[in-house]
């Protein structure tokens, strides 16, 4: 638990600022940029955001990795390491190439708006810019993942810290007289990109033993990083579906104008999401790690201490967007933000259940369920869209909402109904089973 703790206190300081820069940045893009624009930038950032369907997740294979071998010098470690690093670097090259391409295919002969339209060159090259840029945050995660399985990601968070606080400062000081939505994109989504580069290179110093180019190209090996990555790609893709692809795809259909409100307090979601997947990822692999050493206890107060702290801070913040959401967004953006009943109510429960879907996701991953944890993101995403779509036509922005926390609801069920049945963490959610001995 301790070094949840560790992690979880670093990482929030890192997010914390994370917030501030949105805070910060998106009245000052909305001011700078004008609401038309603005509303570009808000579709830009959901459409870039859609490579990360492709996310291979090679970064959780490997902390799951090192932390189940973390007391051994393995060379299979070794080995598996290496060439992930490698595998994961030729992926995401390809998955630029194939993602601009289809981009540019897209638009080809796809209608665009009177906004779009009128700003084309801007909004194609910030696309593609976005692209590359998560393209190399995905193939960074390799070395997060290494900090992962060591419980050390705390090292990530202090450059990432580091990395916020330059770009908070670029934004205060140089956006506003070099206004652009390619500069805005950056500032705000890609703010963290400078600290995990150097990250990167901090773990490859301190983890030399794992690398070695004498490697080989094993179809064993290669078989079990990409199926196990495969699951993680797939709930990538769940995920990615439900929260990112709203604001573009109904920006497209309606205008970005009709889709404002949703991509702002998505955009805070995303700051949100980023601090309780800052608290589960090192909780899921420390799950693994003391499964492995069959310390039942042990995971058993770990799981329940950390759900009680997760479900408690996520019902304060869903009571307080429903109570204070819509005059805070407008004193915030100075700008008149009307927010219907269903919307505050749709965005407080996406608040509360959005942090337990990962924690129980994080759950199943750590007790190495990642398989059916993957086959239930993939159905929310499938449900997600007509119902999303017909919730949209007779309800606006707030059926959007409506749609999330259905999918999600049933995900959560669906999730609390496999952990049931597993022979440890039952005993944290199985009534049956809450005062039976930990031994």
């Amino acid at each position: 638990m301790k070094s949840i703790i560790i992690s979880a206190s670093s990482a929030s300081a890192c997010r914390i600022l994370a917030i501030v820069l949105n805070l910060v940045g998106i009245p000052l893009a909305l001011a700078k940029l004008g609401p038309s624009r603005f509303g570009l930038l808000l579709v830009i950032l959901s459409i870039s955001s859609w490579i990360g369907f492709a996310n291979i997740g090679m970064g959780r294979v490997i902390a799951n990795t090192v932390a189940r071998r973390r007391s051994s010098s393995s060379r299979f470690t070794v080995e598996f390491v290496s060439l992930a690093t490698v595998l994961a670097a030729v992926i995401n090259l390809l998955l630029f190439l194939v993602a601009t391409g289809l981009f540019f295919l897209f638009l080809s002969f796809a209608p665009l708006g009177d906004v779009i339209a009128a700003n084309y060159h801007e909004f194609a090259v910030t696309v593609v810019i976005m692209f590359f840029a998560l393209s190399l945050w995905f193939f960074l995660s390799v070395f997060e993942g290494i900090d992962a399985g060591h419980h050390q990601l705390h090292r990530l968070y202090f450059f990432q810290l580091i990395s916020y606080s330059l770009s908070l400062a670029v934004l205060l000081l140089v956006f506003p007289t070099h206004p652009s939505i390619t500069f805005a994109a950056y500032l705000l989504n890609l703010g963290f990109l400078l600290g995990s580069v150097f990250h990167a290179v901090d773990v490859v110093r301190r983890n030399r033993n794992l690398f070695s180019l004498n490697f080989g190209w094993r179809w064993r090996t290669i078989r079990l990083l990409t199926l196990s990555s495969l699951d993680f790609t797939i709930i990538s893709l769940g995920l990615g579906v439900i929260f990112q692809l709203a604001t573009g795809l109904f920006g497209f259909i309606d205008g970005p104008e009709a889709v404002v409100e949703l991509g702002i307090f998505m955009r805070l979601m995303q700051s949100y999401g980023s601090l309780v997947i800052a608290f589960t990822f090192p909780l899921s692999n420390l799950v693994a790690f003391e499964l492995k050493r069959r310390d039942v206890a042990s995971v058993v107060r770990t799981v329940r201490l950390s759900g009680i702290m997760l479900l408690s801070g996520s019902m304060v913040g869903g009571a307080g967007f429903l109570i204070l959401g819509a005059p805070i967004l407008s004193f915030w953006l100075k700008s008149a933000i009307h927010l219907d009943r269903l919307f505050l109510v749709g965005g407080s429960l996406l608040i509360v259940l959005g942090a337990l879907h990962f924690f129980l996701a994080a759950l199943m991953t750590g007790a190495a369920n990642i398989r059916t944890a993957s086959r239930i993101h993939i159905l929310e995403a499938v449900a997600f869209l007509p119902l999303a779509f017909l919730l949209f036509r007779a309800l606006e922005q707030g059926g959007i909402l409506l749609a999330m926390d259905i999918v999600l609801g049933a995900g959560v069920l669906a999730m609390l109904g496999q952990l049931r049945k597993h022979s440890v963490l039952g005993r944290v959610f199985a009534v049956r089973l809450a005062y039976a001995p930990i031994t």
